[in-house]
């Protein structure tokens, strides 16, 4: 997220140590070692909260260097 790598970045500057962040495995596979196609979630509840921050309201300018 935007949030993590800003505080990476600020992290780095500081020369504070901060863990690689992580990645989900590209492939999934079931208990006997099949490759799962695609995964379903029956019965549970997914709820999304918005934080209510967005990159216009963070005071920065942000300039991308090709």
């Amino acid at each position: 997220t935007l949030c993590e790598t800003l505080l990476m970045v600020q992290a780095f500057m500081a020369d504070v140590i901060f863990p690689n962040k992580h990645e989900d495995e590209q492939y999934k596979y079931t208990d006997d070692s099949h490759l799962l196609i695609s995964e379903t979630y029956v019965g549970v509840s997914v709820e999304i909260f918005e934080s209510d921050v967005f990159r216009s309201d963070i005071p920065c300018r942000f300039k991308i260097v090709p």
